[in-house]
């Protein structure tokens, strides 16, 4: 095996399934240079529902991605369980992210005239398409979030808070142990950001590694928040 496939296995707690040393991004804009993420060292547990909070710019979704294996540090390391993604081809790193993390970004991505159902069982394309297994657990994930009776209504016909609910149960058609997302109670009214923080922890309470990014102090405030971390100009305050 070549050094660039080398899984080199996480200093931290083996209960760490995401973690990251150090991690620097810089990004060119122009003739300067944009310091997005800067020195941030986090190590998050099995089974927890973790907030990064803080104001839009503050680094919150770089670091989402770079704790994701989307986007990889300019310096440092990263790591999905005990993995180190910088040290990856990128192909065995996307195989290693479609196998461990589910994302629900913030624009969600749907896709306008396909119905909510098409929209979950979209992940499942790159292998050739939904089964019947597949779409019975699609149908069990809308029935969770209280969106089965909506599996046949195209996406641009749904509320707002149906569709931050239908992106989640996307995001777990291929059963993920982790699920990153970014501003999940955007532009939600207080029921609807209330329901999405209930299945948060729901899903937390089920063994999974959640973590949100997002600027709303009602989920970075809630009590049954296992962590909530707040970022501001690229760091961890």
């Amino acid at each position: 095996m070549s050094g660039d496939d080398e899984r080199t296995e996480s200093p931290e707690s083996t209960d760490e399934v995401l973690g990251v040393s150090e991690v620097f991004k810089r990004y060119r804009d122009g003739d300067a240079t944009v310091e997005a993420v800067a020195g941030v060292t986090l190590s998050l547990p099995r089974a927890s529902l973790n907030v990064l909070v803080g104001p839009s710019g503050a680094g919150k979704t770089t670091l989402l991605g770079m704790l994701g294996g989307l986007v990889l540090p300019t310096s440092g390391d990263a790591r999905i369980d005990g993995v180190s993604v910088v040290h990856l081809r990128d192909h065995h790193r996307t195989a290693l992210r479609r196998t461990k993390v589910g994302f629900a970004f913030q624009d969600l991505a749907l896709i306008q005239g396909m119905t909510l159902l098409e929209n979950v069982l979209l992940p499942l394309t790159p292998r050739g398409g939904a089964r019947k297994e597949d779409v019975t657990r699609a149908e069990a994930l809308l029935e969770r979030f209280g969106l089965l009776d909506k599996r046949d209504r195209r996406v641009e016909r749904l509320s707002g808070g149906e569709r931050q609910r239908g992106a989640i149960a996307r995001t777990l058609v291929l059963e993920p142990p982790i699920l990153l997302l970014d501003e999940p109670t955007a532009h939600l009214d207080s029921e609807n950001a209330a329901a999405i923080v209930d299945a948060l922890v729901e899903l937390r309470d089920d063994g999974k590694t959640v973590v949100a990014a997002t600027h709303d102090a009602r989920l970075a405030e809630d009590g049954r928040v296992d962590r909530s971390l707040t970022m501001r100009d690229g760091r961890l305050c």
